[in-house]
């Protein structure tokens, strides 16, 4: 299931608008559910791994489809992180690191909710560099903790 998740966001990022610009993505780390310390909550991290992925085409300013699933990636991100800190001690040292990065980014991005709704662009030229940074942190602190679990 994991690798299908893995080819579904190939294929997403694939077929994009063909843009020069490339964004990151989320990818799952080549281990077995069984070398997993959190075996149990890898659907859900890949799950929320490629919907980040998928709403990073927002700050493309790209269109995305009116009944995504990007208003509610904070919330997500939030719930399936509260998973893995009740089993955070299970985690390696960097995924126990990583986990504590990405709950600070959930709390430093929260003012930059109508930014990324607005589609990562303001007026305010301080707004879009301090948001993309938060929004490339928790990408980065998201993706390390996926992949330490």
């Amino acid at each position: 299931m994991r690798y299908s998740a893995i080819a579904l966001a190939f294929l997403l990022f694939g077929c994009g608008t063909g843009t020069s610009t490339s964004l990151p993505t989320i990818t799952p780390a080549a281990t077995s559910a069984t070398g997993s310390p959190l075996p149990d909550l890898q659907p859900r991290l890949d799950a929320i791994g490629l919907l980040l992925t998928d709403c990073a085409a927002r700050l493309r300013g790209e269109p995305v489809a009116p009944a995504d699933n990007c208003t509610h990636v904070m919330p997500d991100v939030t719930g399936v992180i509260d998973e893995v800190e009740k089993q955070a001690a299970k985690l390696p040292p960097a995924g126990q690191a990583a986990l504590t990065e990405v709950r600070r980014q959930l709390t430093e991005i929260v003012p930059c909710e109508p930014w990324f709704a607005a589609g990562g662009v303001s007026e305010d030229g301080q707004l879009n560099s301090r948001c993309k940074k938060a929004w490339d942190a928790l990408f980065k602190g998201y993706n390390a903790v996926r992949n330490s679990a």
